[in-house]
Order: structure tokens, then C-alpha cells, then sequence
């Protein structure tokens, strides 16, 4: 079955396979991979799963799915040692259809961000427990420094903090989530641990889109830097336990997606999903 995969702008046919390969690499919040890509002559062009129905928690969680999946294509074109162009939301009358990105002209990719495109295949989630070792000060403001860089902030949750945040999260009364690998709770908050939150300015489609690409980054430099990270929605997921989330972290930021980040055991490396399941082609539309 054709793919879809073609040469796009200044990258052949091989390149584009490598591209996209790391694009659908991150594994989503949801079970559900809700990015799509399209292939055209001069652009790739990146859909959101059509989600006619569902809560606003499952329509921010797709489009942090999908800022993750395009920040990884974003850096894996650099990767190529080609630019990325990319326009956000770039249709009104387009809802689903999230950012269009044009592969133009030679870009040298920078070495921090060679260790970020090294980390994309191992990244994942790790709900086993952490141990008690510091994450390194230096470390912490690289992870500040990642979300910032993609127009998003992280707040981190002091230890005067956590007795608040378990407080809000025991009566958020959502469903739990399926476990990670290694199991575990969702988000298992302990003293001189580092969780932090990943909050935008504006609560709109951008907003979340633009926090997806800094979670993601924010992921990515944690890996690099051989920290392992657990995600956590659910204390995103009821409107009221959100608005205590955001009056905890100051009240001036959205939140949008919570993390433990630590030191931990090593879990599997994530199922990779088929090409054929993410590109859509005129011989392999969108399934709906």
C-alpha cells in the first residue's frame, strides 16, 4: 500500500521516510495516535483527528498530541540540514488541518538540538517510581529554557506546594489513566521530587498547540539529559480541579500538562506506529 511518503521542497523521497518516522515517534496521551500527515510537493502538512464529540480535556490532550508530533518534525527536517517553515493554523475555514511545514534552503542544526533528535526514539513515559536523586539546577533551568523557547512556561511545584497538589488531585473525580510502563499511579507526588507544569498564556487551539511543541521539547531535553518523565493530564481533566491547578502555580498561566521528572528505572521502548496508519494518501485517506 503507497504511503503517501514523496519528495517534499528541498528533501528527497528517503528523507521524507526518516522525517516522518520520527514525527509519529512520540507516544500519545490518549491510546489513539490523533495526528495525521499529508505530503505534498512543497509542504507537509499536519491534520488533527477528526473529534466531532468529546470533552474539552480530550480536545487539549489531541492538540498537545499533536505540537509533539510536529515538534519532532520540526527538528528532524533541521535534522536533514534543511529550514523548517512552518505556519500554524494557517486556515480558518480548516479547523482540523493544524500547521503546514515547508522544507526550504540549508539549515545547520545546532548540537543541542542533534541531542534532542537522538533522544526522539527512546522518549516515553515511565510511571515507575523515581529515586530520591536531585535533578541538577542547571538541568532545571535547560527544561525552563525548552519551554519558553516554544512561546509556553513551566512553573515548578515547590515542596510547600505538594500537600495542596495531592489535595486537588484526591478530589478530581475523573477516571484513572492506563497505567504507563512499569504501572504505577498517575502521578505520584512526593517531597523533593521534581513536578512541574507546562501552562500557556491563552487557553486557545494556539495556545495548546504552541504548549504540545514545548512539552514535547521539554521531554526531549529531559531525556538528553538522562531523566525520565511521567505525564500527567488528569488533574486537567475536570474544569474546576484545573482552575485550583492554575491558581497554585499563580494564576497568571493555563495549565495544560503536568510532569514528574526524575531518575528511574529503564521501561520498554515505545511501539512505533506504521506510516500507513499516520499518512494519508489519495489511496490511504483519512480513516473515520
Amino acid at each position: 500500500m503507497k504511503t503517501g511518503v514523496m519528495p517534499v521542497g528541498d528533501l528527497s523521497a528517503s528523507q521524507m521516510r526518516s522525517v516522518l518516522l520520527a514525527a509519529t515517534a512520540p507516544p500519545p496521551l490518549r491510546t489513539a495516535r490523533p495526528w495525521r500527515f499529508q505530503c505534498t510537493p512543497d509542504s507537509i502538512e499536519l491534520y488533527a483527528d477528526p473529534l466531532t464529540t468529546g470533552t474539552d480535556s480530550e480536545q487539549r490532550e489531541r492538540l498537545l498530541d499533536c505540537g509533539a508530533a510536529l515538534l519532532n518534525l520540526r527538528l528532524a527536517i533541521k535534522a536533514q540540514g534543511s529550514h523548517a517553515d512552518v505556519r500554524l493554523l494557517p486556515s480558518a475555514g480548516r479547523p482540523d488541518l493544524l500547521a503546514v511545514v515547508r522544507p526550504n534552503g540549508y539549515e545547520t542544526i545546532t548540537p543541542h538540538d542533534g541531542e534532542l533528535v537522538a533522544a526522539i526514539a527512546d522518549r516515553q513515559s515511565n510511571r515507575r517510581p523515581f529515586t530520591s536523586a536531585d535533578v541538577p539546577a542547571a538541568v532545571q533551568r535547560q527544561l525552563r529554557r525548552a519551554a519558553e523557547v516554544e512561546r509556553a512556561w513551566l512553573a515548578t511545584i515547590t515542596d510547600e506546594q505538594v500537600p495542596q497538589l495531592r489535595e486537588i488531585m484526591r478530589h478530581a473525580e475523573v477516571p484513572q489513566a492506563t497505567p504507563g510502563p512499569g504501572g504505577g499511579d498517575d502521578l505520584d507526588v512526593e517531597p523533593d521530587r521534581l513536578v512541574v507544569v507546562i501552562g500557556s498564556l491563552h487557553d486557545t487551539a494556539l495556545a495548546r498547540l504552541q504548549a504540545g511543541q514545548a512539552m514535547q521539547r521539554v521531554l526531549l531535553t529531559a531525556a538528553a539529559a538522562g531523566l525520565s518523565a511521567s505525564l500527567s493530564s488528569q488533574a486537567m481533566a475536570a474544569p474546576a480541579t484545573r482552575r485550583e491547578l492554575r491558581q497554585l502555580v499563580g494564576g497568571g498561566l493555563w495549565p495544560q500538562i503536568m510532569l514528574r521528572l526524575g531518575h528511574g528505572t529503564a521501561v520498554l521502548s515505545p511501539t512505533r506506529a506504521r506510516l500507513e496508519d499516520v499518512v494519508i494518501s489519495d489511496e490511504h485517506p483519512f480513516a473515520r
